[in-house]
């Protein structure tokens, strides 16, 4: 048991409803089930100390949106909701101890676990928090209003009862064409009241204004288009100028997120769904966990990204020059709980098509066959650097949630949301015929992984019949019995995916960044993909210190190729298919791409051209090799099909590694990447 704190405010999510009930998205909330989204928008907006009729709803301090949205990062202090006895405060941050603020990088001060195997499993029960935050006030309000209006008894009591934290598809196909929808962008929004009224109240998921003013540790952040002034902005903003006063550009939000930058978010997150089975349990957990993926040796023997790569990707999307692209401040954007809801979504379908793949007590180093245990690399406001992380017990404690008992949360509890797993009373709507809170053979799951993968737009049997056959004809494929693929699988004929991997220095600009890849064609560029680095600053004066941390830490992601782009280019080049091989190919392809460094803000720190017969940069405009990518490289796999079932997932196989896309150096567009 652990030692009780002087105070804590326990993390049980919805259990006062007795029930498990299902998340759904914001804009399904606000079609159909307009009471319920009349019960989430006054209570979000109650946490958020904003007043509906005059009057503000009593909220504890640690459930406070200041409170709560403070957890992720600044300011550094302890959270309301766990309030240590002041030995138990030993391993806690403190801004005035030089073991927290002299090492490079320093300690992160805020909770938060990033670049790790607990990214998934530490928001979980931030998610829950806020989710029980809003649903307390939620169930007084439905109170208050069948009270004073006796003709809607029974009809906002259960709609409260069922009220969970809604959430927001990023990668839904329409997206594509209308980015955000207006509830998420608005400042007011339109609710019902009680006798079929209708009122027009202020949006609490479009901003947030700090309760209690700006905390005195807020720092403006410096970018190449100005300055973040989060010591002078009084509430949340989203591609703001370069303002003291601060504004909202909806337009760059939207061109942020639309088109092709919204098809490279959706081929990401397919692939996630197109790991096969049979792999190491406790390696795969963590490619798909995080992006720093401490398991991975150099060989890179799968190449499917992470999702906290994508999440990272939204976070720079939405924030532009403002709070949700800077991990200290992103929490205080009202976005940032609908983008988690999402991302836990997305957690809870993978874990329920992969069961048995978990972090485990640690892994099997490939470069040493010898175990190795899990470390928070950086550390936390309550972890210490390198500390090791396991799923249950004393180092698998997700701070600063807790439990009833008194005890932490622990990432073996936040597992699954089936019958059989610990009590959190929420799942998710059906989505392809998948329930996450439902049992489910080893073949359903499999078939829904296809499911998953086709409805993102990346699978790779539809892709491989619209191919040019005459034009793949010379693209080799290793037998599926050679490889020792089960018995039934067969391999695609003349038929590869293609996909650049990408190794960024995580700290290569003190801030969060973008690596894009971009194909380039005639006098046109067209925008392929992204890479994110969601990183915090650090303020150090030590500039040596800091390029040698710009090495250090490696954030690593996957950038897969659109089908049809690498078809049109293989049939454009008009080589001889009778002498080439399938290097010619990834050539051609290679030498039309071209990649930026660009940061949240939009400015390009540096530019790179594809191929061996790209012009060299010289020695006066290269680069910093601090800054550069550790890696940009073309990878191809193959892909072969089960034979007595075209529901089974397309198993891919065979990876290979091409050529360096950027051989003759990056050129540095600012002084900064110089």
């Amino acid at each position: 048991m652990t030692d009780l704190p002087i105070y804590y405010y326990p993390v049980v999510g919805r259990k006062s409803t007795g029930a498990v009930f299902d998340r759904i998205s914001i804009e399904d909330m606000q079609q159909n089930h307009r009471r319920q989204f009349t019960l989430f928008i006054l209570g979000y907006a109650a946490i958020q100390g904003i007043p509906h009729d005059g009057s503000t709803q009593p909220v504890p301090p640690a459930a406070s949106y200041m409170e709560m949205a403070g957890i992720h990062g600044k300011p550094y202090r302890e959270y309301a909701g766990d309030r240590k006895m002041p030995e138990q405060k030993v391993a806690d941050y403190d801004p005035t101890d030089p073991k927290d603020t002299l090492p490079i990088p320093s300690r992160f001060g805020g909770y938060c676990n990033h670049g790790s195997v607990s990214f998934p499993t530490w928001h979980r029960p931030y998610v829950m928090l806020v989710e029980q935050a809003v649903g307390d006030v939620a169930d007084r309000l439905a109170v208050d209003i069948e009270r004073e209006n006796p003709g809607e008894v029974g009809l906002w009591v259960p709609e409260a009862r069922r009220l969970r934290f809604p959430y927001w598809d990023w990668a839904a196909p329409k997206v594509i064409t209308e980015g955000f929808p207006p509830v998420i962008v608005n400042d007011t929004v339109e609710i019902l009241l009680p006798g079929g009224q209708t009122a027009t109240v202020r949006n609490p998921l479009s901003y947030y204004v700090y309760q209690g003013g700006i905390p005195p540790d807020f720092a403006d952040e410096a970018t190449r288009e100005g300055i973040a002034y989060f010591s002078q902005w009084s509430r949340s903003f989203r591609h703001s100028p370069s303002d003291p006063n601060g504004s909202t550009n909806n337009e760059a939000l939207q061109a942020a997120m639309i088109g092709d930058r919204a098809e490279n978010v959706r081929r990401q997150l397919a692939l996630l769904f197109n790991v096969p089975d049979g792999e190491d349990p406790a390696r795969t957990w963590d490619e798909f966990s995080n992006t720093v993926q401490e398991s991975r040796s150099d060989l890179n023997l799968r190449n499917t990204g992470s999702l906290e790569g994508i999440h990272g990707l939204i976070h720079g999307a939405v924030g532009g020059n403002g709070h949700m692209a800077t991990p200290d401040y992103a929490a205080f954007d009202p976005f940032f709980f609908l983008h988690h809801s999402n991302v836990d979504r997305i957690i809870a379908l993978w874990e329920w098509c992969y069961r048995d793949y978990w972090m485990g007590d640690g892994y099997i180093d490939p470069r040493t066959n010898r175990p190795a245990v899990w470390t928070q690399e950086r550390g936390t406001y309550a972890q210490v650097y390198n500390e090791q992380i396991l799923p249950t017990g004393a180092r698998g404690a997700l701070y600063p949630f807790r439990l009833e008992n008194g005890e932490y949360w622990n990432s073996e509890q936040t597992r699954f949301l089936d019958a059989e797993s610990y009590p959190k009373y929420y799942s998710y709507d059906e989505f392809l015929g998948v329930k996450v809170d439902r049992p489910a053979t080893a073949a359903e799951r499999r078939a829904a992984r296809t499911r998953i993968y086709d409805y993102y737009g990346y699978n790779p049997g539809t892709a491989a019949t619209k191919t040019n056959k005459a034009s793949w004809s010379h693209v080799p494929v290793r037998s599926s019995k050679e490889a020792g693929l089960p018995e039934l699988f067969k391999e695609i004929p003349n038929f590869r995916i293609f996909i650049v991997v990408v190794r960024l220095p995580e700290h290569a600009f003190n801030r969060s960044y973008n690596f894009e890849l971009h194909y380039d064609h005639g006098t046109t560029s067209k925008f392929i993909g992204a890479v994110a680095v969601f990183a915090r600053p650090d303020h150090s004066p030590c500039k040596a210190c800091a390029k040698r941390r710009a090495s250090g830490s490696i954030i690593r992601g996957a950038i897969p190729l659109p089908f049809s782009l690498v078809n049109d280019i293989i049939v454009r080049s008009g080589i001889n298919r009778t002498n080439v091989t399938l290097e010619n190919s990834t050539t051609d392809i290679i030498k039309c791409l071209s990649g930026r460094l660009v940061d949240t803000a939009g400015k390009v720190l540096a530019t790179a051209r594809g191929g061996k017969e790209a012009p060299m940069v010289p020695d006066e405009e290269s680069a910093s090799e601090t800054v550069v990518p550790a890696e940009v490289a073309l990878y191809t796999s193959a892909a072969a099909e089960k034979t007595d079932d075209k529901k089974h997932p397309v198993q891919l196989y065979d990876w290979q590694a091409h050529n360096e896309l950027f051989p003759n150096g990056w050129k540095a567009e600012d002084r900064e990447a110089f």
